[in-house]
């Protein structure tokens, strides 16, 4: 039988200005995306750029780009190489005379700031392969990741509406910059299939396939992790960090105490006082920059006017680490409750 890899014809139909495609390991995402971006040079030579969030990581990546598209012979009469971080196609001749063409550019995320004022007038695709870094992994995401990711964008596009970029990752952290950028829209794990977010310009397509999930299960690997807990991101595309634990929805009653602000996220702190709990939640009144409320700025960089800095925090935040041990201390969502453990642990909390 025929494996099923994933197929990007749908995706790429939406035709929205950023799609994020999420699946288990191995589906075939990068491939699928690559030689519909060779498809593209093939018609109109138009080119691609592929990202990833480091220099180091395309230094590993870069030189393979095109090698499982010429194991597969996909396009019988071309050849494909990398020169640097520079993508080559030419037509197969037998006195080898043909000349090489570019098709495609590789950037780290990292470095985008280098690129601003170099042109890209024919890239119609970006493709960022592995855009969710596994948990705990360093060195992680970017400190302002969204806005490396839209500077790159406006670098290569020029608010060119054809061209369009796509998140590739597998299912292991709800607090990808992502998520967290989309906000309440995106409380949780996003449904099955394709939604849209933030006035049809995000598409998320949440990619599962359970016959592809089933073969791999028969495979070394498949076999080695079924049943554990690495199955689940591995082989079912579910979310590692998305269980349910501390989760649960802020009462109406719940009154606002104050809130905390970290690299450009908010928190609000409820209290339910008829059941005694708390509930951290991303949701704040209209009203949480008045005077009458605290709002406390966990870094630096997040500080404006009629803010606490973090050292008039520690007190709230160590009361809440505490209220969160002994299981009064709830969330709006798995994402929301990651972001806080993340927070509070980078801040020399535990």
């Amino acid at each position: 039988m025929t494996r099923q890899f994933y197929n990007p014809s749908k995706a790429i139909s939406y035709g929205a200005p950023l799609t994020a495609v999420i699946s288990m390991r191995s589906y075939g995402k990068t491939y699928g995306f690559t030689k519909a971006a060779i498809k593209d040079w093939m018609r109109d030579r138009s080119q691609f750029v592929y990202v990833r969030r480091y220099d180091t990581e395309l230094k590993t990546s870069a030189p393979k780009i095109f090698d499982d598209i010429a194991a597969h012979d996909e396009f019988p009469g071309y050849e494909f190489k990398m020169q640097g971080y520079t993508g080559l196609v030419r037509k197969k001749t037998p006195d080898d005379s043909a000349k090489w063409e570019e098709i495609c550019y590789c950037i780290p995320l990292s470095k985008q700031a280098s690129y601003k004022g170099v042109a890209f007038p024919r890239v119609k695709k970006i493709i960022f392969d592995e855009y969710i870094r596994v948990l705990k992994t360093p060195p992680g995401y970017l400190r302002d990741d969204m806005g490396a990711l839209f500077d790159l964008y406006k670098t290569i596009s020029r608010d060119r509406e054809n061209v369009h970029m796509y998140l590739l990752g597998n299912a292991c952290d709800l607090t990808n910059p992502l998520f967290l950028f989309l906000g309440r829209e995106l409380k949780g794990e996003p449904k099955d299939g394709f939604s849209w977010y933030r006035n049809k310009t995000v598409l998320v397509e949440y990619a599962k396939n359970q016959q592809f999930a089933d073969e791999e299960r028969q495979t070394v690997v498949g076999r080695l992790v079924d049943g554990t807990q690495y199955a689940g991101v591995m082989i079912d595309a579910k979310f590692a960090n998305a269980g349910e634990e501390f989760i649960a929805a802020k009462p109406s009653r719940a009154r606002y105490l104050y809130g905390f602000e970290w690299q450009g996220k908010r928190f609000g702190c409820w209290v339910d006082e008829r059941n005694g709990y708390y509930y951290i939640s991303r949701k704040l009144p209209k009203d949480a920059d008045s005077p009458k409320y605290h709002m406390f700025a966990l870094s630096a960089e997040d500080m404006r006017p009629n803010m606490y800095m973090i050292k008039r925090a520690d007190p709230f935040i160590k009361n809440l680490q505490r209220l969160y041990t002994i299981g009064v201390c709830f969330f709006d969502s798995p994402a929301t409750r990651e972001q806080w453990l993340k927070m509070t642990g980078l801040i020399g909390y535990r």
